[in-house]
């Protein structure tokens, strides 16, 4: 039964992977989100510097001309680079990306399945590969190029081995630990701050403080060793220590607009300021962040209150990511198998409190971490598509309990119910 299993999750991966491939060559180029002659978007602009970095060996994002950039993380260049260098710069260069994406998404499949399994058990974990194969966006993100699929697939593989790290608290298994969570931090900043995380956990433990301050310097000495390349090399460039981008302050500064609409009154009162800070320097825009911030909560306080405790949180979580349609479903069907998933998972999530073990917690506490750390910068739909694909495990929980409960239930009616409903469905 073990090996069918196995063979069942290994079936399953594989026709996600062939999904995701017809995917790639039925919509081709169509479902780019920018220009190459504008570079006006995200994912032509990672093409153009994956491109230039095999090219130069030099790192550029956003400036339209070759300035060295420190604006992203390196992770997603350097990869299309690698794969630019094996297969050319031209569409077959781009093809053969989606390709290895659709790989990782596959294997991101099989993680979710690991991870279940591990908290839940093989019923379980299999149910989750069978709602995580039938998720419509897993699609379209394999598609693009952006750093969804790829970081989706650290976070499941980080996720999978905290949990390891947690129940065998091996020196190895951190060190494995720190490498994973170096590889998500190389294309999202957003996961910097996990070993914080995971320090609490060990707090809510009572681990022992040996046992704290070895694995606090196993896992930050793996983290630095691996990110020094990147600290180095922003240091000779601009002369500065940068650890992560220099970005951070526009995502902030958009993060204090309510639904991204500019702020009138404090426009009206700081115009001159706001000119110039707007588009200015990272320390002008965290300024101007703070200093819109400020206005809000001193002018509209439960506007912006509410706005920040509920309304950036729903536009984070409520809609999918999936802004084009593949193979013809349409936008609102994709809308709501993903609202129903996330209600059911967010049942899944309540139901797993009752579990008193620190690889329970150690989930929940990764899931909660990726949804808080965005609140205070711009939220959208694509920043918790990773974190979606996370909760196909309490979603998979909570609808293997539910079945499990009606099944107990009709087995422990009075025959004379049983029979009775049954004549009534004659």
């Amino acid at each position: 039964m073990e090996k069918k299993r196995d063979w069942f999750v290994l079936w399953i991966c594989g026709v996600v992977f062939a999904v995701c491939v017809l995917t790639i060559f039925v919509h081709q180029h169509s479902l780019l989100l920018g220009s190459f002659s504008k570079l006006d978007n995200d994912d032509v602009r990672y093409l153009r510097s994956g491109q230039y970095l095999l090219e130069h060996g030099q790192l550029i994002y956003y400036n339209p001309v070759t300035t060295l950039s420190a604006f992203i993380m390196p992770g997603l260049p350097v990869l299309i680079a690698g794969i630019m260098k094996v297969f050319g710069t031209g569409d077959a260069g781009i093809y053969a990306f989606r390709i290895f994406q659709a790989l990782l998404t596959s294997a991101s499949v099989g993680l979710i399945y690991l991870i279940t399994d591990r908290l839940f058990g093989k019923r379980t974990a299999k149910l989750a590969v069978i709602l995580a194969a039938a998720y419509v966006p897993i699609y379209y993100a394999a598609d693009l190029i952006l750093t969804e699929t790829c970081f989706t697939f650290f976070l499941l593989l980080l996720t999978y081995l905290l949990l390891n790290a947690l129940d065998t608290n091996r020196k190895r298994d951190y060190v494995i630990l720190g490498l994973a969570i170096a590889g998500a931090i190389y294309f999202r900043p957003t996961a910097a701050m996990l070993p914080l995380i995971i320090g609490l956990i060990w707090l809510v433990r009572r681990e022992k403080f040996q046992l704290i301050a070895r694995n606090t310097i196993i896992l930050g000495l793996t983290l630095i060793i691996c990110l020094s390349p990147w600290w180095v090399r922003n240091y000779q460039v601009f002369h500065q220590f940068i650890p992560l981008t220099n970005s951070s302050a526009n995502p902030l500064l958009l993060g204090m607009l309510i639904n991204g609409q500019e702020p009138q009154d404090f426009i009206r009162d700081h115009e001159e300021l706001y000119k110039t800070y707007r588009h200015g320097s990272e320390e002008q825009q965290k300024e101007l962040a703070e200093l819109i911030f400020k206005y809000q909560i001193t002018h509209h306080p439960i506007t912006f209150g509410a706005w920040l405790l509920f309304g950036k949180l729903i536009r984070l979580i409520i809609v999918p990511f999936y802004w084009a349609p593949i193979f013809g479903i349409p936008f609102w069907l994709a809308a709501l198998q993903h609202i129903l998933y996330l209600i059911l998972s967010i049942a899944g999530v309540c139901k797993m409190l009752r579990y008193r073990t620190s690889a329970h917690y150690g989930f929940l506490a990764v899931v909660a971490y990726f949804v808080v750390i965005y609140l205070p910068f711009i939220t959208m739909e694509r920043y918790f598509y990773p974190t979606m694909l996370l909760m196909m495990i309490p979603l998979a929980y909570f609808m293997e309990q539910w079945g499990i409960h009606k099944l107990n239930w009709r087995r422990a009616r009075p025959a004379s119910v049983q029979k009775s409903s049954t004549n009534v469905n004659a």
